[in-house]
């Protein structure tokens, strides 16, 4: 997969523009064409021309660093014609603060960004504004939570084009759920609680461990410097405490929105990490099979 187009909504606030540098650092290594587009309520001259004027002077400033950039207007529902043009305009990704409004509080971006992640089928990544301000982008560690599905697998591709040829470092994450034993469990029975547990959670590391080799071998001939972890814990939580151990850049995880997926309850997982981690994190949405 290649990033050739990435959409930047605007709302005329210097928290929607924290986006942009992540595009500018996106665009410079990838080559990538950038669209600054913003959503009109009403189509009023008068009000549009100020927001115009800022599109293009942003798209100066990134035209003066030799990334190609254009811009454009849509009137109607925020959330939704940011879905409909990233859908219909070949857009590979689109980045949006969480939160987020102009002195006239025209946009609420931090609804808007769900409704986004929600309705869109474009990858979206997702920039805290919790998170201190940055004017220079690096992307040296993404982690990529793994739960042994190919549906969380849908992220690597994503994650790899990121890393490639700028010396970033993929760190995959395994998280397993400690396993839960009858509480009846008659003490004369061998092995007793403790060790049938023990054994399970053994079983359950290895089978983490040796899943992750897999992946990253074949991610490591690309090239890209990958390393694994596998934990046992809860998913959020865990996730979490590894992206602030490690000092993330950022996480890449797929989502399928509303829908209940196998393994982890990837939809409450990837909302816990949204609403709690400083990083940005990618969310990636995956067609499957019905």
């Amino acid at each position: 997969m290649a990033y050739r187009r990435v959409l930047v909504p605007l709302d005329g606030s210097e928290l929607a523009e924290r986006a942009i540098p992540y595009a500018n650092t996106i665009a410079k290594t990838k080559g990538s064409e950038v669209i600054l587009f913003t959503v009109s309520i009403a189509s009023v001259e008068q009000l549009d021309r100020p927001m115009k004027a800022y599109l293009e002077l942003h798209a100066k400033e990134l035209q003066s660093q030799g990334i190609k950039t254009s811009t454009a207007i849509a009137y109607g529902n925020v959330a939704d014609e940011i879905i409909k043009f990233a859908d219909n305009n070949k857009i590979d990704l689109t980045i949006i603060s969480t939160h987020g409004h102009s002195g006239i509080k025209r946009w609420v971006l931090g609804s808007v960004a769900l409704k986004v992640l929600y309705g869109t089928c474009v990858p979206v990544l997702l920039i805290k504004s919790r998170a201190h301000k940055i004017s220079e982008v690096e992307f040296k560690k993404l982690l990529v939570p793994l739960d042994g599905s190919p549906f969380s697998e849908a992220s690597i591709p994503y994650v790899k084009e990121l890393a490639k040829g700028t010396g970033g470092e993929i760190i995959l994450l395994r998280v397993s759920e400690p396993p839960v034993l009858p509480a009846d469990r008659s003490p004369a029975i061998k092995p007793s609680w403790e060790e049938y547990r023990d054994i399970l959670m053994a079983e359950i590391q290895r089978q983490a461990e040796e899943y992750l080799e897999g992946i990253k071998a074949n991610l490591g001939k690309s090239g890209i410097k990958v390393r694994s972890q596998a934990i046992l814990g809860k998913a959020a939580e865990s996730i979490l405490q590894v992206a602030h151990k490690e000092d993330i850049n950022l996480i890449a995880m797929t989502t399928q929105g509303r829908t209940r997926v196998s393994r982890w309850v990837y939809g409450s997982v990837a909302s816990r990490i949204v609403e709690e981690s400083l990083q940005p994190v990618m969310l990636i949405r995956p067609s499957v099979p019905k």
